[in-house]
């Protein structure tokens, strides 16, 4: 039932070849900063918070260190305000017309993702950014909301796991030479500059945070929405 409503939604605009690359590089950048910036927490990767839910608690009970500036309450909020943005993405994406649903979607996503930097930059360090993660949670729960409702977008490009494993199933699929089990090279192709794209917004949001805090995540955003005033 699941497949037949994204099937349903799908934009039967073909979607730019770069663009799954390029929202790769922002979900690595954003839930990197973020993650070093609010000391453990996922904003893309958000179920990734119920692993560092458990070490927290395993950490206080220990008399370590509470982690999240303290707020053992953030890593619980994460899930909630990705979900309920993602239901948001799905409802308005019923109201908007199919071919322009992924631009709408995508610029909403990164309106939240900008403003947020924004705020950050504006603000600086403080209480303030336990709110601006959970903003930053809720967007990047659009751009996976987006991935579902526009299949054709192409590979996954907030979590990776999935696409690791299709390259490594590739490669087992060449080696054994049974050509029903190896993907298109074209497919591997789109997956390996998924990987490498959030990679490397890994690695340049790392270094962006520890200049910039939280308001790194403006960069991306710039860049994104460059791209998106010339999608088609």
């Amino acid at each position: 039932m699941l497949g037949g409503v994204s099937a349903s939604l799908s934009s039967p605009r073909p979607v730019p070849a770069d663009l799954a690359g390029l929202l790769a590089f922002v979900s690595g950048y954003v839930d990197t900063a973020v993650f070093i910036h609010m000391q453990g927490l996922f904003v893309a990767h958000v179920t990734g918070n119920f692993v560092l839910l458990g070490a927290t608690l395993a950490s206080q009970s220990g008399g370590g260190a509470e982690g999240h500036y303290g707020s053992v309450w953030v890593q619980f909020a994460a899930l909630p305000a990705f979900f309920l943005v993602a239901v948001f993405a799905g409802l308005a994406a019923s109201q908007i017309s199919v071919n322009r649903r992924l631009s709408l979607l995508l610029w909403l996503a990164n309106l939240a993702v900008a403003l947020t930097g924004g705020i950050a930059l504006f603000l600086g360090t403080g209480p303030w950014d336990t709110g601006l993660a959970l903003a930053l949670a809720g967007a990047m729960g659009m751009l996976n909301a987006v991935h579902r409702l526009v299949p054709a977008i192409g590979p996954p490009f907030t979590v990776m796991t999935g696409n690791v494993a299709a390259l490594a199933l590739a490669l087992a699929g060449r080696m054994s030479q049974a050509p029903s089990a190896t993907p298109e090279p074209s497919a591997s192709g789109k997956i390996m500059i998924s990987v490498c794209a959030f990679a490397g917004g890994c690695a340049l949001g790392a270094l962006a945070q520890s200049w910039l805090g939280m308001g790194s995540v403006l960069l991306p955003a710039i860049l994104l929405a460059g791209r998106l005033m010339v999608l088609r």
